[in-house]
């Protein structure tokens, strides 16, 4: 659930976080993509489920010290009917004094209804196919933003819910120790909102999605 494994992401992803929220300043950096397709790195991606993406990354003879994933990259399963998962932040991966780093890359669900990708899943990474999209997921922190207000502001961007379709994924979004009806009602109501600001943070208006209306 998404809501059950927000502390354990959240530490998670903190040591890369802390390399800096915004775009990485190295002097040796390198876009991932960049270098996968120049051949100067090479990387293996893999599912965790719904809250993330497993990494390798490798540098070859004469490749980059450092490799920077932007925000709003894209990781798509290659089995039908999987989630895609959009990058969240930027995500700096230092090579320059080991030639392979393991990391786990923060990301969230962009196709609401599928099943998550899962270990067995390789997934392979491509540019943000949405400017929106990629302009919320540079001004989204997963440390810090409610991580489950992160994947309903996605949603909105990815797949542009309404909000009865939104009601249906409440069970993942409220905690389960919130049983009263209309407690769980208010709870949801505040992600939406938080959401909302997400997307205004963004310069993307809310109400131009179904969810919002």
């Amino acid at each position: 659930m998404l809501t059950s494994r927000r502390s354990l992401l959240q530490i998670g992803v903190m040591l890369i976080w802390l390399a800096g929220v915004g775009a990485p300043t190295f002097a040796e950096t390198a876009d991932l993509l960049t270098a996968l397709h120049e051949g100067s790195i090479w990387a293996e991606f893999h599912g965790t489920g719904e809250l993330g993406v497993d990494a390798t990354i490798g540098r070859n003879a004469g490749g980059p010290n450092f490799v920077a994933i932007p925000p709003g990259t894209q990781f798509w399963a290659q089995a039908s009917g999987r989630q895609g998962q959009t990058t969240l932040g930027w995500v700096p991966i230092d090579l320059s004094r080991n030639a392979v780093a393991s990391l786990r890359i923060p990301t969230a669900c962009t196709n609401i209804n599928r099943r998550a990708p899962t270990p067995d899943d390789q997934l392979f990474p491509e540019p943000c196919p949405d400017d929106r999209m990629a302009r919320l997921c540079a001004v989204l922190d997963p440390t810090r933003d409610d991580l489950n207000a992160i994947q309903i502001a996605v949603w909105a961007v990815a797949n542009n819910p309404s909000l009865r379709t939104i009601g249906r994924h409440e069970d993942h979004l409220v905690p389960a120790e919130v049983t009263e009806p209309e407690l769980r009602r208010q709870e949801l109501q505040s992600l939406l909102d938080t959401a909302a600001a997400l997307l205004q943070k963004a310069d993307l208006r809310p109400t131009s999605f179904r969810m919002f209306r």
